[in-house]
């Protein structure tokens, strides 16, 4: 797939002007500050409606504007598409999404484009909260399960009101022998996404090890732990649950640890190390990508900064899929030059404003 055109509206600092693309690689470059960032970030709201950098979606908005607004120009499998993204603040809190033209349901929307990006956010995969851990197994399992994101949204509205229930039957409103139909509705959910989740951490696994082998990397002995907090007779926990207002139990609850020698990742690995592993790991899930729908799906790489191995970065482009659409973005001159080695587009940003050199090879 790919993005051949982008048009922002109200994103952060981005000028609203049709910004085209390389159909190779983006070299995005500019002084701190000017928007490079803010590029990517538009790039993928535009094919995920969330934000990279932060889970609060809020902060996309350009100061004082209620709406944000984001479209593009997709090829995939030899056809075009257009497909855009607004959001609205206020009471409304709308979002539009549209497909050539039409609206389209979230789970349809999230299937037209499929895009990984590497940052230094990212690193929270290895040592931040266990929801951000749950959240890169579950970003992955969408992107090779289309029906994924339904199965997360169905067990996500059954937690939601068993857990209104279990504080009605706390606040004797209702009675206790109304969750045995909630129960089994839980444990029937839960099962599906615990199921994905340990199929995919595994999958994940053994590609970064074999990435990672083929590349000659030392941390070889990555091991990602997924702890499935799994419902078990609820019966038995019914009176804690009644007293906490909440479920104790569920994928909610899962941790997933990330180990090397048998001990916890973070504790034991530089910083640079870590921002390597975690670029090896997003390898890891675009070739299971490539696996599944023999495409490749759009790479955002940003802020390459002197932490990372420069000659291992420049190898895992090099061997990037055919037609893998890249785009990066650096404060320093080496590593541009590093990743301009091949055809490419550079991209300056300005105060927000995009404008671009003629193509490189």
């Amino acid at each position: 797939m790919i993005l051949s055109r982008l048009t922002p509206q109200n994103f952060r600092n981005l000028a609203s002007d049709e910004i085209a693309f390389h159909p190779t690689a983006n070299i995005v470059v500019g002084r701190n500050g000017q928007g490079k960032t803010n590029l990517l970030e538009a790039i993928y709201f535009l094919a995920t409606t969330k934000s990279f950098r932060t889970p609060r979606t809020a902060s996309i908005f350009r100061f004082d504007s209620p709406s944000v607004f984001v479209a593009g120009a997709l090829q995939r499998y030899g056809v075009e598409k257009t497909i855009s993204a607004a959001l609205e603040t206020g009471e409304t809190k709308r979002r539009v999404l549209m497909i050539n033209g039409e609206k389209v349901t979230l789970a349809a929307y999230l299937n037209a484009m499929s895009v990984f990006a590497y940052s230094a956010a990212r690193l929270e995969i290895l040592r931040g909260a266990p929801e951000e851990k749950r959240r890169f197994l579950d970003r992955g399992v969408a992107s090779v399960d289309p029906a994924y994101l339904e199965q997360l949204t169905r067990y996500t509205r059954v937690l939601k009101q068993r857990n209104a229930l279990l504080h009605a039957i706390s606040a004797g409103r209702e009675a206790p022998s109304q969750l045995n139909a909630w129960d089994d509705e839980l444990t029937r959910a839960a099962a599906v996404l615990h199921r994905a989740r340990a199929a995919y951490a595994a999958e994940v696994s053994k590609t970064y090890a074999e990435i990672v082998a083929e590349h000659g990397y030392h941390i070889r002995d990555l091991a990602i732990h997924y702890r499935p907090s799994l419902v078990a007779d609820l019966g038995q926990t019914r009176r804690a649950e009644i007293r906490a207002r909440v479920s104790l139990s569920g994928p909610q609850r899962d941790t997933i640890e990330f180990t090397t020698g048998g001990r916890p990742a973070q504790d034991v690995l530089s910083g640079g190390e870590q921002k390597m592993v975690v670029l090896f790991l997003k390898f890891a899930k675009l070739e299971l990508f490539r696996r599944r729908f023999d495409e490749p799906a759009v790479f955002l790489l940003d802020d390459v900064d002197a932490e990372l191995d420069l000659e291992i970065l420049q190898e895992l482009l090099v061997r990037l899929p055919p037609k893998t659409q890249v785009f990066a973005t650096s404060a320093k001159e080496r590593f541009v030059r590093a990743l301009a080695a091949g055809s490419h587009r550079r991209l300056i940003v300005e105060n927000g404003r995009v404008t671009a050199t003629e193509d490189l090879a």
